[in-house]
């Protein structure tokens, strides 16, 4: 086998991502509340297991994608971009939440005028 042929098998290679989406809630309690709220989103998540196990720990009525690259920094950064977005909806319900806790109730508006 010439090195030309290990190289062309190599490049053929795929690189696979199982991804599947759930929804999230996010639980939190107001001061003076007794009731607990939640923020309810769906997240997509990678699973980083083979499929068998996917389907034994989740069943087989979860859907699932599963995502093909050529190469592995294609898969390193489409992980990335879902990662991304994840720790992005993250921050976005905990300043959300910060918010009802700081004011009482969902603010979005500005705390001053600059006028």
């Amino acid at each position: 086998m010439t090195n030309n042929e290990v190289t062309s098998q190599k490049e053929d290679k795929a690189y696979a991502t199982i991804s599947f989406t759930d929804t999230v809630a996010f639980n939190y309690t107001l001061p003076g509340d007794k009731e607990p709220q939640t923020i309810e989103h769906e997240l997509t998540f990678i699973w980083e297991d083979t499929i068998d196990k996917f389907i034994e720990e989740h069943g087989t009525d979860k859907p699932y994608k599963v995502h093909t690259f050529k190469r592995e920094r294609e898969q390193k950064f489409f992980i990335e971009q879902i990662e991304g977005r994840t720790d992005d909806l993250i921050d976005e319900v905990q300043e959300e939440i910060a918010n009802k806790m700081k004011f009482g109730f969902d603010f979005s508006g500005q705390l001053h005028n600059d006028d």
